[in-house]
Order: C-alpha cells, then sequence, then structure tokens
C-alpha cells in the first residue's frame, strides 16, 4: 500500500512539474513574440469611460521605441501611459517566474505567473494566450498600484501588434491606477463621496503603423 502511495505521489508532481514547464515555455513564446517587433510610430484614438471624467474622444501619435520607451502625443491631452501594455508583461516575464497553467477558455490557454522576486510590483499576472502566442486578455494584481484587466483586438498588422487595447479597472478616491495614468487626475471634479468605487474603461486604438526598416 505504501509503495502504491509513494507511486501516485510521483505521479502526481511529475504532472504538476511537467505542466508547470509546459504553461512557462508558452510564456516565454509569448515573450519571444514581443521582443520582435521593431521600433515604429502609428496614429492612436482615446477613448476614457470614468463617471468623474469627461473626456471625448482624442486623436494622436505613438512613438514605440521598446516596450519601456513609448513617446504619446494628444494635442490638449496630458494623458500619458507609465507602460505599454507589452512592456508591463515583458517586464515580468524578464525575470524569475513560477508559471502554472490554470486550464482553458474559448480556445485561450490561461497561465498564471507569478514573480520569484518578493520586492516585485507584480503580484501576480493571469494570462489568456492564443495558439499563436498572443495575449489575448491579462490580468495584473500589483502590490500598491492598483488593479486592472486588459484585453486585445488583433488585426492584419505586420508582428502581430494588437490594433486594440481595452483596460478595465476600479476607481476609488478618484484615483486612477498608478500603472496606466500620468497626470488624468487634473480632469477629475469634485464628487460628494470620495471613497466611491467605480468602474473605469480606458480604450486605445492604433492604426496607420509605420515600421523603422
Amino acid at each position: 500500500m505504501r509503495i502504491v502511495l509513494l507511486v501516485i505521489l510521483s505521479s502526481f508532481y511529475f504532472n504538476m512539474y511537467s505542466q508547470s514547464a509546459e504553461a512557462k515555455n508558452k510564456i516565454l513564446l509569448v515573450k519571444e513574440n514581443l521582443e520582435q517587433v521593431p521600433p515604429y510610430s502609428c496614429e492612436i484614438k482615446i477613448k476614457i469611460d470614468v463617471s468623474f471624467i469627461n473626456i471625448k474622444e482624442r486623436e494622436g501619435k505613438m512613438t514605440f521605441l521598446g516596450p519601456n520607451d513609448i513617446n504619446y502625443k494628444i494635442k490638449g491631452f496630458a494623458f500619458l501611459p507609465k507602460k505599454e501594455m507589452g512592456g508591463i508583461s515583458s517586464n515580468l516575464f524578464n525575470s524569475e517566474f513560477i508559471a502554472v497553467s490554470m486550464g482553458s477558455e474559448n480556445n485561450n490557454e490561461i497561465i498564471k505567473v507569478i514573480p520569484m522576486d518578493i520586492n516585485a510590483d507584480i503580484v501576480t499576472g493571469q494570462f489568456w494566450i492564443t495558439n499563436e502566442n498572443l495575449i489575448d486578455k491579462m490580468i495584473i494584481i500589483t502590490k500598491d498600484k492598483g488593479s486592472y484587466t486588459a484585453s486585445f483586438t488583433y488585426e492584419d498588422i505586420p508582428y502581430n501588434i494588437p490594433s486594440q487595447i481595452k483596460m478595465s479597472f476600479d476607481v476609488k478616491n478618484q484615483k486612477m491606477p498608478a500603472l496606466l495614468t500620468g497626470d488624468l487626475e487634473s480632469y477629475t471634479e469634485e464628487i460628494e463621496d470620495v471613497n466611491e468605487v467605480s468602474k473605469g474603461e480606458i480604450s486605445i486604438k492604433y492604426f496607420n503603423h509605420i515600421f523603422e526598416k
């Protein structure tokens, strides 16, 4: 009986290790896709849907030199995302991490990523990965900079760059998640209950890409 139990436990741990290794390899393929994107510029449209911010859809330009080197130029609008969505996930993947498969949904594999560094800003990330090793959706939870959900839409753009990103998040005390904002708080209006929590959403469309040769 003891031998049988040991065999069962050994098989269980082997399967868990195998699944973890496969999940990590899947994430590394996603990282490889992100790293293949060359510098480029494109036009953008930004729409913000938050109860205490009244801003019409704005147009502008984005220059991408790398996941952590993004420049947004939007006339009359001080929205400057601190990091591109790919940059946030790329930073997480560049450090040591544990990956765990959480099953599948809508033909996407769900993988939870936990950084090994206890001092990392990101506590955990959960990613919905397509068969083409692209991020379809992700949920990022940080220690003290808020959490958010991002969904990605892909069209016929080289290097599998998303044509649209939608980010949703909880808004409390008239503050937006620090990972997503520059000085949007300057657009806020007074509300009676400063502890009110509501949902916010930012949608960014990318088009007319010009890639450096």
